[in-house]
């Protein structure tokens, strides 16, 4: 029998594609963002997908779509407030949005759970947040572990560590047991190069290049045309400014005139994976290109196919900031769906 899945905080789908891939049935999906929805919707079209507030989703009305209690639930809530990269604010109202997770869990009582999250809400509250959540699962019957995988370590040309907590109702299963590929890394380059004919400002909906190894062949397996691939238009100082930078440096490293208050710039390195794959799409700049990268470039960082479509406005800014969840922020909140297939498969063989 397919197990079943259901995913809360489902976002674009990234962690859904990754257990899609390895062999679940994706029932259910709750996101609040109508944009983030809306790609959900369309790569995944068996799953019925529930737009709005968690806390507005009744436990009784999933276990009717499903028919059944589903065997797995998943999810990653919002992180920002635990997140070690930016400014933590403990009093940020997405920091308990866990609790809702939790609560939905103990409802439901499916035979295993997966909450993935950055690895600052270890730390997060003096650790009594991450002591809430396995205190409060453990009461309810779960026996609980926890690892931190870095998605470079599983075929992802992308250093990214996230916390995966997993719960087995009335079993000592434990999710360390899950091992680290041995494989060589997969670099920047080795993922990307076949996309490196686009210029400042363009745009292409072909392939102009064959793939050249292993990595961009599985990417691209189920697809034929080129999706998201859309470069940003920059002026001459800004092309200039990304003419200095070398591979591995930052805005520290040029002249003083060229410099700006954004100080997160980085030229990209071609020989190793990418740093985390942030929702801002100026952040890094291509390995042998003046330009920043494209959302697909981006997406085959966090180790989308090439077949996954992103709806919504490319970027954003200003005060629709609030309600726009633009392309970029998709693919940078998402889970690797490499990293998600691994997780998937081991969970997939305790059953």
């Amino acid at each position: 029998m397919i197990p079943v899945a259901i995913d809360f905080f489902a976002g674009a789908g990234g962690l859904s594609e990754g257990f899609k891939q390895a062999g679940f049935r994706i029932a259910v999906a709750n996101e609040i963002n109508k944009d983030a929805a809306a790609t959900y919707s369309l790569n995944h079209p068996d799953t019925k997908v529930l737009i709005g507030d968690i806390h507005n989703i009744k436990s009784r009305d999933i276990i009717k779509i499903v028919g059944r209690k589903p065997d797995i639930i998943i999810g990653g809530p919002p992180c920002q407030g635990f997140s070690l990269a930016g400014k933590r604010n403990k009093n940020d109202s997405r920091n308990f949005l866990f609790k809702e997770f939790i609560k939905k869990i103990k409802e439901i009582k499916p035979k295993f759970f997966l909450m993935e999250n950055v690895t600052g809400i270890i730390s997060f509250n003096k650790g009594k947040t991450i002591a809430e959540i396995e205190d409060s699962l453990k009461k309810s019957g779960y026996t609980v572990s926890k690892i931190i995988l870095n998605a470079a370590d599983f075929g992802v040309p992308q250093v990214r560590r996230r916390l995966f907590i997993f719960g087995a109702l009335k079993s000592n299963i434990n999710i360390n047991e899950i091992k680290v590929w041995k494989n060589k890394a997969i670099t920047t380059k080795e993922a990307i190069c076949d996309l490196d004919f686009l210029g400042v400002g363009e745009s292409s909906n072909h392939y102009k290049k064959s793939p050249s190894n292993k990595y961009q062949a599985i990417m691209r397996i189920k697809n034929n045309k080129l999706h998201n691939h859309t470069s940003s238009r920059h002026n001459k100082m800004t092309i200039k400014r990304f003419s200095m930078l070398k591979p591995g440096h930052t805005m520290k490293e040029i002249p003083a005139y060229f410099k700006t208050k954004k100080r997160t710039l980085l030229r990209i390195e071609e020989s190793k994976p990418i740093n985390t794959i942030t929702t801002i799409p100026d952040d890094y700049i291509h390995y042998s290109l003046n330009r920043t990268l494209t959302v697909r470039e981006c997406a085959r960082l966090q180790s989308f196919p090439d077949s996954y479509v992103f709806l919504g406005s490319r970027t954003t800014g200003g005060k629709r900031r609030v309600f726009e969840c633009p392309q970029y922020t998709q693919v940078g909140n998402a889970v690797p769906p490499i990293l998600a297939k691994v997780v998937g498969e081991w969970i997939k063989k305790q059953f």
